[in-house]
């Protein structure tokens, strides 16, 4: 009986929503220009998994590794086309920051400062996300070329834009969008 009570509370505890986690908010910020609402996500380190969600296919999921902890995994969604709005293409650029943001890692035992972050942005109509993504750093390096995360990454790259573009119904240039930054950007 002691040991129902003691379980029964317990359950209560994961119940409550007082002990629950709240969501990470994923976006650092939202602004509107020109009646367009552009997202910025926080800085993260790349891509964990994407595509269109089983449980709602109307939504495109994508999620992210964090800079500091590869383990600590956040996502955010976009939305199939709604009214008037339409799906412009992905974009890809570098962005200066406002303040340098320093990086520690702890396997290597090294510190680095970055100064600028590379993004992928997912325009539309009516708004954006700006993704940063430390990790597409790797790509403009023309040392990196025979490294296998630059080929892996490349390679999820490749895909994240062939399913986006079908989940749009849009059709994807030939050779995808990425080789041809990744060819005029590279140092």
């Amino acid at each position: 009986m002691v040991a129902l009570l003691e379980l029964l509370k317990q359950k209560k505890k994961e119940i409550d929503p007082k002990n629950q986690k709240k969501g990470k908010n994923i976006f650092s910020k939202v602004e509107e220009i020109n009646n367009r609402k552009i997202y910025h996500t926080k800085i993260f380190n790349d891509f964990y998994a994407f595509g269109i969600s089983k449980n709602e296919p109307t939504k495109f999921f994508i999620s992210l590794r964090g800079i500091f902890n590869i383990e600590d995994i956040s996502m955010f969604h976009l939305f199939s086309i709604r009214d008037d709005d339409n799906f412009l293409g992905i974009y890809y650029g570098i962005k200066k920051l406002d303040k340098a943001f320093l990086v520690k890692n702890f396997n290597k035992r090294e510190t680095y400062t970055l100064r600028k972050c590379e993004y992928i942005e997912f325009r539309f109509k009516k708004g954006g996300v700006f993704c940063y993504l430390s990790g597409l750093h790797n790509l403009l390096k023309k040392g990196k070329i025979g490294s296998s995360y630059y080929q892996t990454l490349l390679s999820i790259l490749l895909e994240l834009e062939r399913e986006l573009y079908a989940f749009y119904g849009k059709k994807l240039p030939e050779g995808g969008i990425v080789p041809r930054w990744i060819e005029k950007r590279q140092k």
